[in-house]
């Protein structure tokens, strides 16, 4: 029997927020669930600034590459400050990943949740990444220039690496409950997540490498199937 309860909060990181936790209050829950956060208006307007400057970000790397893009162009475009934009991201490469995985996090996230209560924690991951494959049309060319950039920029592949680390901790906390014995230090749970994560990496990189023209459900499935043989431990939890 899986343990009930559980819900992960989303973190700052996946916004590219450099927050400190404020602006940020919660709701008392009924019994048995998780305290609900209940973000502010200030940070509310935040998170949309946030956004909106991550986007211009891409739309700009699209048009010119990234080497042709400043900070200052993006401000520009934006119509922020140099101030508010340090405020917000370290670099334009922060901007651009941010901007380039807006949303991944709480597709994951709404993925998980959707799976049954039974399965277990491997199985849950690897399904809803699997679902997240869906309409992947739509998000292809930010993929692949996402993809491309990485290979080429340390920086971006820097950021980028730094996300997933960020997501694991969340993502963790979200599959927790279904581990039969508790998880508390979350020990077991980042183990799995991040075996889950750089299987998912690899497989789309594996898709972007043969060109990108159909789903990469195909690569990342063959990328969790490669983790079920070398390591059945994963999928017993």
């Amino acid at each position: 029997m899986r343990r009930a309860g559980g819900g992960a909060t989303l973190s700052g990181s996946d916004q590219g927020l450099m927050t400190s936790g404020q602006g940020v209050a919660t709701e008392a829950a009924a019994p048995g669930t998780t305290f609900v956060p209940r973000k502010s208006l200030r940070a509310l307007k935040k998170e949309r600034s946030v956004e909106h400057v991550a986007r211009v970000a891409v739309d700009l790397v699209r048009e010119r590459g990234l080497a042709a893009v400043r900070v200052e162009d993006i401000c520009a475009r934006a119509e922020i400050g140099r101030s508010t934009f340090f405020r917000y991201f370290d670099s334009k490469e922060a901007c651009f990943v941010t901007g380039a995985h807006h949303g991944h996090l709480q597709n994951a996230l709404a993925a998980i949740r959707a799976r049954p209560a039974e399965e277990g924690p491997f199985a849950a991951l690897c399904n809803a990444f699997l679902a997240t494959q869906e309409g992947w049309e739509a998000q292809r060319d930010i993929l692949v220039l996402d993809g491309q950039l990485r290979a080429e920029f340390p920086a971006v592949l820097a950021h980028a690496s730094a996300r997933y680390v960020d997501w694991e901790t969340t993502i963790a906390r979200e599959i927790a409950p279904r581990f039969t014995a508790p998880d508390d230090g979350l020990f077991r749970s980042r183990i799995v997540v991040g075996s889950v994560l750089c299987a998912l990496r690899l497989g789309t990189d594996r898709w972007l490498a043969a060109g990108a023209n159909r789903s990469p459900a195909e690569d990342v499935r063959a990328a969790f199937a490669v983790l079920r043989q070398d390591c059945p431990s994963l999928a017993e939890n």
